[in-house]
């Protein structure tokens, strides 16, 4: 688990123990629904105004952002290559997720071609 995945745990965390969908925690934070997929799925990290802004909606302390429990990383390592392509593609954008299909597409042809 990277700094990103670990703060992306505990901002999804925090947010279901105050009972906030993305949908509030973002216009509580001032920002797009899909920055806060985003920095849950580990693939953005935030400001430093956006950092005061979360722990003052949880009212903790910055540093409970950066914990990693002995579960969190027993469920890191359970986690698949699959599930962290899928946790990938999930947070991009349409025209991005095209693309990297027909890129995969691609490959995926050419293993095949070279393995006959």
């Amino acid at each position: 688990m990277n700094i990103s995945e670990i703060f992306g745990h505990n901002v999804k965390k925090y947010r279901d123990l105050h009972n906030l969908s993305q949908e509030e925690l973002a216009f509580r934070l001032s920002v797009n629904l899909s920055n806060i997929t985003r920095i849950e799925a580990g693939a953005q990290f935030v400001t430093a105004e956006t950092l005061q802004k979360i722990v003052d909606i949880f009212n903790i302390e910055p540093s409970k952002l950066f914990e990693v429990n002995k579960e969190d990383i027993k469920q890191n390592k359970k986690s698949t290559n699959k599930e962290k392509l899928i946790k990938y593609i999930e947070v991009q954008t349409e025209e991005d997720s095209k693309y990297f299909l027909a890129c995969f597409k691609q490959y995926i042809k050419h293993i095949a071609k070279i393995s006959k």
